[in-house]
């Protein structure tokens, strides 16, 4: 099992470097769990014409254990492995293992929806129901594949770290 996938797989590099994180919450990360809710949209698998949107909250909050980071989490236990390709069901993220964060991450309210609208006019109305409703804490993430979307919602979630604890 790789650690770095996004650095080492040219599939999963490709997919972390075209995500395109639209919105990020504008509060910081304090102590104990910290919610970040997020809406990625990608192109369907069956028709890259419609989109596929993914919601649901990440909570964050340092460990109290410090643990190996062979023992840190993987996609396929925070996400549901049925929902996105096999090949990245093991793989740790990428920020907890790269950036040593001590922190434990967790998916609540997790939804998959199906629109047959392009990404690109998909992305366009989620951010703007998102301004109308003055929503601050929503994150928008634009994802070019849909399989490999955990490691989108990953980049997402070590932006943020980065902007928090920068030094």
């Amino acid at each position: 099992m790789m650690n770095n996938d996004h650095k080492t797989n040219e599939a999963m590099r490709e997919v972390y470097q075209r995500t395109n994180i639209l919105r990020k919450p504008i509060c910081g990360i304090v102590s104990g769990y910290h919610d970040l809710p997020y809406i990625m949209v990608a192109p369907s698998r069956t028709n890259p014409h419609h989109s596929e949107e993914v919601s649901g909250k990440i909570s964050v909050s340092p460990k109290f254990v410090i643990s190996a980071s062979k023992l840190a989490e993987t996609f396929g236990d925070v996400f549901d492995p049925e929902t996105f390709d096999s090949d990245i069901e093991g793989r740790i993220f990428s920020f907890a293992c790269v950036n040593n964060r001590n922190v434990k991450v967790e998916s609540k309210n997790f939804s998959v929806q199906r629109f047959e609208e392009p990404p690109r006019e998909r992305l366009d109305r989620v951010s703007d129901m998102l301004m109308s409703q003055e929503d601050t804490r929503t994150g928008l993430i634009g994802c070019p594949d849909f399989r490999y979307y955990p490691v989108s919602i990953d980049k997402f979630i070590s932006e943020i770290l980065d902007r928090e604890f920068r030094a």
